[in-house]
Order: C-alpha cells, then sequence, then structure tokens
C-alpha cells in the first residue's frame, strides 16, 4: 500500500544530524536549481500553465573534464508546482509543491522533506531575461548567470550555467508539449517501508 506525500506523517530520523546537514546542502542546491530551470524552461511567450519534456543533463566537471550524464522526465504546473522523475544512471524522485520539496530515492528507499526559505520569483526572472542573440538570452539569480538556448518556436532547448563549484551544466529538453496534462502525473508516492526524512532544519 503506498500512501500520497502529501498527507504523510513524519517517523523519527535514522540519520545523524551531521550526515543530515551535509545531504539537505547538496540537495538544496538541486532544488533550487530545479525550481529555477522549470521557469526557464516556460520563458517563451505566451507562458503556457502546464509542461512536459523529456531532459539530458551534462555536468563537466571543473578540473578534468570528465562528465556526468543524466537523462529522464519533467512535468511543470505553474505557478508552483512540479515534478521531475531521474531515471538513468539511477531513478530519483523531486517533487515540488509551494515552498516545500520532496525527494524521493529509490535507491535508498528513503524520503526526504524540505522547506524552501523563500520563494523563487519565478515570473520575475522571467522578465529579466534579456536576449542576447536569435534565439539566445540570459537570465540572473542570485549571482549565477543562465544561458538559454530556443528553437525556431521560441520554445526552450537548451539551459546552460556555471555551478558554484565551477563546474559547467547543460541542460537539453527534447519532446516539450504544452498541451495540458493529468495533473495526476504530478502525484508523488511513498512507499510504507521508506525511511522519512524531516530536512526542514
Amino acid at each position: 500500500m503506498k500512501h500520497s506525500i502529501r498527507y504523510f506523517s513524519f517517523k523519527p530520523s535514522i540519520l545523524s544530524h551531521f550526515y543530515k546537514a551535509f545531504y539537505k546542502i547538496n540537495l538544496m542546491k538541486k532544488i533550487t536549481l530545479l525550481m529555477l530551470l522549470a521557469s526557464l524552461l516556460s520563458a517563451s511567450l505566451p507562458i503556457p500553465n502546464q509542461i512536459h519534456a523529456t531532459f539530458h543533463q551534462t555536468v563537466i566537471h571543473a578540473e578534468n573534464n570528465e562528465t556526468l550524464n543524466y537523462q529522464g522526465r519533467m512535468w511543470i504546473q505553474l505557478p508552483n508546482e512540479a515534478k521531475w522523475v531521474y531515471e538513468k544512471p539511477i531513478e530519483k524522485i523531486i517533487c515540488l509543491l509551494r515552498n516545500r520539496a520532496w525527494v524521493i530515492e529509490p535507491e535508498l528507499e528513503q524520503a526526504t522533506l524540505f522547506q524552501l526559505h523563500k520563494a523563487i520569483p519565478l515570473l520575475e526572472l522571467l522578465k529579466k531575461a534579456q536576449q542576447i542573440a536569435p534565439h539566445t538570452y540570459k537570465a540572473t539569480y542570485e549571482g549565477m548567470e543562465y544561458t538559454i538556448t530556443t528553437d525556431k518556436n521560441e520554445q526552450v532547448k537548451k539551459v546552460e550555467y556555471i555551478d558554484d563549484l565551477g563546474n559547467r551544466v547543460i541542460l537539453a529538453f527534447e519532446n516539450v508539449e504544452t498541451k495540458p496534462f493529468d495533473r495526476s502525473l504530478l502525484k508523488c508516492t511513498i512507499p510504507e517501508d521508506y525511511d522519512i526524512i524531516d530536512g526542514r532544519f
């Protein structure tokens, strides 16, 4: 039997405070970026209410140019709900709802709840995105610059940025759909035998 994330009650975490702090720092960075990238994906005008796409994420290491590749699917319901499903090389699901985020990791059999301390101003960010060349835009958030590439129909195809470790990150989108989808696709469930971690500290 599975239960909806939105109605889940917590049980004590089995992780130490130190591990939780380290784990939260890294995941919060990823969650913040996904919220931001959700807004960038809707950069074409008019801004659609719903977006569905497949994605391929490449991270190029700053020091040795080694690459990590991820791929999966995502659904966005503007202004503040999204679901990112990482399918390869490992499965991970990130669900965003207003100022909260759930990270579900089947390999670890655990789910973590995070509180986003402030909402990312998605629409304000879009308004500030500047076109620097045909089908190329730049947007800045908290000192980090994002380069957005669109196709001939002004749908976002690629987002590039340098993360705070100096790594180059490229997020490419395919099969972008802006037609309404079944909102049940945004629902996330946690198996009852998973460890639940409260990362809201």
